[in-house]
């Protein structure tokens, strides 16, 4: 339960009580959210990152050994650990997670949507957040993407109230009370905005997109609160978060090795094999899958391979879009707004383009779609005779439009199995291990979760590398070759050996239902 500062402070006693009334609605949405995850609950561990947070809890807790990988994940883990004791299972500990978290984030993003428009904004925004494709798919997933929706939202919303409140006291000038009280809730908001934060990046540390926001935040603060006070606040709450989770890293790894870790993650991570742009060939490319992800994977508008329903949802969120930047005022809420996507746009821009990270922008692109939505009543229909049934039914066509995709893709995501998944199984129950080598990237790792057995120390049996030319050289060092040696088609480079691959088998999955390797296939080298 998210209660606002203000009315916790300020509230007088006797109407304290009758306040938890305007809670029911954003409750309700909670208890839909989360009973819409639960009924789609994923089955599958089907990545690399998805095996390191299962092995971080059934194995153990070691980020040196990539249990999970760098930088431990430490909030996403500890909450999951408790569930782990509670079910036994590393996957269903790690979903229920994110299925808890993502629908509790229902609350602090009411009260911004709230706070910023009107209480018809934010039941259009809960509404739309809770049946968004993306949001609901990474929610039934073994990740922590959408378990740190919470805390962004959380945090933003904190800064927004610290900067309300600060705002505020100008307005009475007189009572010196009243100022005093202001300026203490303000402080106390940038505080736990900071708080959020911190604890936040023990989830993602991609979320370090936020410190311009709460820069932002403070600057605003400070035309009315002493500077030094709001820095003292924000700092000590940042510290706090942080300090939360990075010391007990620390400790357990000594800061040698932390360190050590930390240079060869993002080594790895953002210059050799990560998706930063410093590693990207083609910027037309980066930036044309840049959109595609927002669009059609997180906001579930048209594309060429999606369903013909999608038409409906896209023209909507177009022309509400649209709406939003011609009749929005350029006013505190929207430069607070610009303030946020400007920094992770460039982040996206920069550094992460995946799809986890772009949905972090669904929440509050969801605010500022309902408030367009709200424009187009205000301005074409609350005047007309059936003016509140035309809007409506616009709500309705977007809303009914975006379950059925959404449910179509949570689904699959729930019954079919992946492709990564499936390349493992048609391997061990067609060949022999003690016959076969299978040369692969990502698979290596689902394969010492799936399948420990075919994983040994001498890498005889799933040997991880990324070009084709590591398997000639391997090859090269094997006194006897195996009778069957299989490739992956994560391989690069394997064109420049097409005519000694010959395809045995290929597995496709809907790509919006699984958003990474929706296609393999395996090869036998000959």
């Amino acid at each position: 339960m998210i209660l606002t500062i203000h009315d916790k402070l300020n509230m007088p006693q006797q109407t304290r009580a009758v306040s938890w009334q305007g809670y029911l609605i954003p409750i309700t949405a909670v208890g839909i959210c989360l009973i819409t995850r639960l009924w789609y609950f994923g089955r599958y561990i089907d990545e690399w990152d998805s095996v390191n947070f299962a092995f971080g809890l059934s194995k153990e807790y070691d980020i040196l050994h990539d249990q999970p990988h760098f930088p431990g994940y430490p909030v996403y883990m500890f909450v999951s650990w408790i569930w782990y004791l509670v079910v036994g299972s590393d996957i269903q500990a790690l979903v229920f997670s994110g299925v808890l978290f993502s629908s509790l984030a229902v609350l602090p993003l009411y009260e911004l949507a709230q706070r910023m428009f009107s209480k018809e904004v934010a039941i259009l925004t809960a509404v739309l957040y809770i049946v968004n494709p993306q949001v609901w798919l990474q929610a039934e997933k073994p990740l922590s993407d959408a378990f740190g929706l919470f805390f962004v939202i959380t945090t933003i919303l904190f800064f927004y109230l610290a900067i309300e409140s600060a705002q505020k006291t100008s307005v009475r000038r007189d009572e010196r009370s009243f100022v005093s009280a202001k300026i203490l809730i303000s402080l106390k908001c940038i505080g736990m905005g900071g708080v959020m934060l911190g604890l936040g990046l023990g989830v993602r540390v991609t979320y370090l997109a936020l410190l311009p926001i709460m820069a932002y935040s403070a600057y605003l603060m400070s035309q009315k609160v002493s500077s030094r006070k709001v820095i003292i606040w924000g700092l000590a709450g940042l510290a706090l978060g942080v300090g939360s989770w990075l010391g007990y890293l620390i400790v357990c790894f000594s800061p040698y090795r932390f360190f050590k870790k930390f240079l060869s993650h993002a080594d790895y991570h953002f210059y050799r094999e990560g998706n930063s742009i410093i590693t990207t060939d083609d910027y037309g490319e980066r930036f044309f899958d840049i959109f595609h992800r927002l669009s059609a994977h997180s906001l579930g508008t048209w594309w060429m391979d999606t369903p013909l329903l999608r038409v409906v949802p896209t023209i909507i969120l177009v022309v509400s879009l649209g709406y939003f930047i011609v009749y929005e005022k350029w006013n505190l809420r929207n430069k607070f707004l610009v303030a946020f996507f400007v920094p992770y746009f460039l982040w996206i821009a920069l550094v992460q383009d995946a799809i986890r990270q772009i949905m972090v922008l669904i929440p509050f692109l969801a605010i500022v779609v309902s408030a367009g939505l709200l424009h187009i009543y205000t301005i074409h229909l609350r005047n007309r005779k059936y003016g509140v049934v035309s809007f409506l039914a616009i709500v309705l066509a977007f809303v009914v439009s975006q379950t059925i995709d959404s449910v179509r893709i949570v689904s699959i995501n729930k019954n079919e199995e992946p492709p990564s998944v499936s390349t493992i199984n048609y391997i061990i129950n067609n060949y022999d291990k003690d016959e076969t080598k299978f040369y692969c990237v990502n698979d290596w790792r689902l394969f010492q979760y799936y399948a420990p057995e075919w994983c040994d120390k001498k890498n005889s049996h799933v040997y991880f590398t990324s070009p084709m030319s590591g398997v000639l050289k391997d090859l090269g060092r094997l006194r006897q070759k195996p009778a069957n040696i299989l490739v992956s088609s994560k391989l690069f480079e394997r064109h420049n050996y097409k005519d000694r691959l010959k395809k045995l088998v290929e597995f496709n999955r809907d790509r919006y239902g699984v958003a990474d390797y929706n296609w393999l296939a395996l090869y036998r080298y000959e």
